[in-house]
């Protein structure tokens, strides 16, 4: 007979999400294993591993001292210090690394156990097989963190192209680009990252292909990180509603930047805050003076040529999909998180209504620190976990909450494209957020009370040491 520990948690991912769940629950004294299907942590943000999205040329898009975690900010004398406000991507990874260790979430990651399938039990716990295993593992519960960043979408057009076709997930140097007529399709932070490298190393002007306009914002503002200003005109206007907000922003770079189609791009037809920012001192620039080129969405492929909807052509040697991602977990069934719109059906994109031992980190996209938001998240869960069993009140309460959940966690309207049905204003949601996390006055002071180290699990496989 096998055993299960009745109290032990399992993250999935060890990524910024499940490093900042964990720390909660190391904080709290909740039992948990961290399972990383890569052989590092750093999810994303990792080049040497087959999650990694980033490329030589990645730095954070957002300043750093309003992305790292509240509870582990830089200082000036930090190796990612605050002299850096745009970080490359190693210097991300180093801090994730340090945080990892510095808060003892080291001692319960396991690297290399890639989960292949989650199901629910009957009575209530979670089986979790991992790859290689003859037998899966029980748990008293599951936190998701795994990113939405691993499928590729790869959108599909008449014709064939006789160059070369990649993914923004296949590039890693600008070696791939050089000597070669690129076209980047997607004016999001990666595309607007790659089509700039070719600018500058393909040895010919880079063709960037939009569907629809982008408002570019300036990376830093009056010398200040954009990030930093917009932090503190949020609080400075908190009470101002959020479209005089959006209004102030969009109207303030017009008037220090001007509109996009003076510098050779198509004005968006949207607010600024109803699609996911573009951050980027470099296109308008580039764009202005031809080293990038701005063409519309893509009609058909042609041999070499492609013809793009405005009836123009062109000839390319590598066509670059800057197209995203397909939202899945591809462990977990999808009606245990995605309504038939294809959004998540679940409490802030955080708790499930009918599984009070099922979360989620991360599942979420915003116009500021994902890190912030799921450390934020890792609360609520490390709070209501504790409830359960210390607080009953506070747990009902919390439970009748997330059952009410019938929506999307953003009633904001945002672009209809497949990118912002994860997207939230980072602003509004941090502030439910933490709503959330005040109304367990009781619970959020206590640490988890072990009840038990173990119960019999017939035919079940005994949990991997930490």
């Amino acid at each position: 007979m096998n055993e299960y520990d009745r109290d032990k948690y399992c993250i999935i991912g060890a990524g910024a999400s499940g490093l900042a769940v964990a720390k909660s629950f190391v904080e709290r004294g909740i039992p948990f294993d961290l399972l990383e299907r890569e052989s590092d942590i750093g999810g994303l943000w990792n080049i040497n591993t087959a999650s990694g999205i980033v490329y030589e040329t990645t730095h954070l898009i957002s300043a750093f001292s309003t992305t790292a975690f509240e509870d582990y900010p830089v200082s000036t004398d930090d190796p990612t210090g605050t002299e850096r406000d745009y970080p490359d991507h190693a210097s991300v990874l180093d801090y994730f690394r340090r945080y990892c260790h510095m808060f003892g979430i080291a001692r319960h990651l396991q690297t290399g156990t890639p989960v292949e399938r989650v199901t629910r039990r009957d009575d209530g716990a979670w089986q979790v097989m991992v790859a290689g295993e003859t037998r899966p593992r029980t748990y008293a519960g599951v936190v998701v963190a795994n990113g939405h960043h691993d499928k590729p979408r790869r959108p599909q057009y008449p014709g064939h192209f006789n160059g070369e076709i990649i993914h923004s997930r296949d590039y890693r140097s600008t070696r791939q680009l050089r000597d070669k007529k690129v076209l980047v399709v997607g004016a999001g932070n990666s595309g607007c990252d790659i089509v700039k490298d070719a600018a500058f190393t393909s040895g010919f002007p880079a063709t960037l292909s939009m569907r629809r306009g982008t408002w570019f914002v300036p990376k830093f503002i009056l010398g200040f990180p954009t990030g930093d200003v917009l932090a503190n005109v949020e609080w400075a206007l908190t009470l101002v509603p959020r479209a005089l907000k959006a209004y102030l922003f969009q109207a303030s770079l017009w008037v220090l930047q001007g509109p996009p189609s003076r510098y050779k791009l198509p004005d968006p037809d949207h607010r600024i805050d109803q699609a996911h920012p573009t951050l980027s001192d470099d296109i308008p620039r580039l764009a202005a003076h031809g080293r990038v080129i701005v063409k519309p969405a893509i009609e058909r492929l042609d041999g070499r040529d492609v013809v793009f909807a405005d009836g123009s052509r062109a000839e390319f040697d590598m066509i670059v999909l800057a197209t995203g991602y397909e939202l899945g977990i591809p462990f977990l069934d999808r009606q245990y998180y995605l309504g038939g719109d294809g959004k998540p059906r679940l409490f802030l994109n955080t708790a499930h209504p009918d599984h009070p031992n099922l979360f989620f980190a991360g599942l979420i996209q915003a116009n500021g620190s994902i890190w912030r938001l799921a450390w934020l998240q890792g609360r609520i869960i490390a709070n209501a976990i504790i409830a359960e069993r210390t607080a009953p009140t506070e747990s009902r309460a919390f439970r009748n909450r997330v059952r009410a959940c019938t929506g999307p966690v953003s009633k904001e309207r945002f672009v209809g494209s497949e990118r912002h049905k994860l997207e939230v204003n980072y602003f509004d949601y941090a502030r439910e957020l933490k709503k959330v996390i005040r109304s367990f006055a009781k619970s959020s002071t206590q640490n988890f009370p072990s009840t038990s180290s173990a119960v019999a699990a017939p035919g079940q496989m005994q949990q991997a040491a930490e």
